[in-house]
């Protein structure tokens, strides 16, 4: 079962090296659904855009013969507003990985949206599985018809005290 960290506070060489392997991992596995826009934030992110409120990047490692490998990975910026990317290996795909991902970042961020193009289906299903709402249809950058997704935790009293949330995941 892959592991989900917090990417932060990395050395500016360790960050260098990261951030590459992300943008390889993002250009072999994103099968050509991600945006040049958010490539090129992914190219440029430094540790100070990820130390701003609302940003957050998460990698999922799994143990091999060889270490610690990333299966995936997760990034957003201004709450997903900017940027929400989630990218997992094609061999750890069908896991739920991409869902654990997205969970993660609302758990931590509190809200979260990200964009999707309607005729790609396993990203919609893994919004829905994080338990992301669709509530807008708008056409996106690369002319397609786009869903936004939109997540809010909320505690109340009773949640708190048993340290729930508030957010029901619809699969």
């Amino acid at each position: 079962m892959p592991q989900i960290s917090d990417v932060q506070h990395l050395p500016a060489r360790s960050w260098l090296l990261r951030r590459r392997q992300l943008l390889f991992l993002a250009r072999s596995s994103g099968g050509m659904r991600i945006t040049r826009n958010a490539l090129r934030q992914l190219a440029v992110l430094t540790p100070e855009q990820l130390n701003t409120p609302g940003s957050s990047l998460l990698c999922a490692y799994v143990r091999t013969e060889k270490g610690l490998r990333i299966a995936g990975f997760s990034l957003a910026l201004n709450y997903g507003k900017d940027a929400c990317i989630v990218i997992v290996r094609p061999l750890y795909r069908g896991r739920r990985l991409g869902a654990r991902l997205l969970s993660a970042q609302l758990k931590q961020l509190r809200r979260l949206t990200c964009s999707v193009a309607a005729d790609n289906m396993a990203s919609l299903k893994t919004c829905f599985r994080a338990g992301l709402v669709a509530h807008e249809m708008t056409t996106g950058p690369t002319g397609k018809p786009t869903l936004i997704f939109h997540g809010e935790l909320s505690q109340d009293k009773q949640t708190a005290e048993e340290g729930g949330m508030l957010c029901q995941n619809l699969s």
